[in-house]
């Protein structure tokens, strides 16, 4: 891994530093971010259909 030791989240674009701890298995920090994207997609589609009525 040397020199890199940032991983990064294409689909939310989170990124940390501490590759060890993600190769550790300590990924909350991008299930956290996925949700967080899912709940907002999912939330704005359902204001675009109430509108929409």
């Amino acid at each position: 891994m040397h020199p890199y030791t940032k991983v990064k989240d294409l689909r939310t674009n989170v990124e940390t530093t501490v590759a060890t701890e993600v190769l550790d298995g300590k990924i909350d920090l991008f299930i956290k971010a996925y949700l967080q994207q899912l709940n907002h997609t999912t939330s704005v589609g359902k204001e675009a259909l109430d509108n929409f009525k």
